[in-house]
């Protein structure tokens, strides 16, 4: 869970770096295995897109929460 502005930007560098990983996986241009068992690369893939999956939920509940001083101005406004 995302606590704090710190927090949310580095997950956003996460989201970037997991994302290129998996267009690399998918595209076949991360296979360091060349005799790798293909369900041990979809199973890879599949935990890549998993986390993927985990660090964007975590950037919309951040980014769904009130921030502080969104609520003082819509109090004021």
């Amino acid at each position: 869970m995302i606590e704090n502005e710190k927090q949310y930007r580095v997950t956003q560098e996460r989201v970037r770096t997991f994302s290129r990983l998996v267009d690399r996986m998918e595209s076949g241009e991360a296979q360091n295995i060349p005799d790798e068992d293909p369900a041990i690369r979809q199973a890879k893939v599949n935990a890549a897109r998993s986390i993927l999956q985990e660090l964007r939920e975590e950037l919309q509940d951040w980014e769904s929460r009130p921030r502080p001083n969104e609520s003082d101005a819509r109090q004021t406004a």
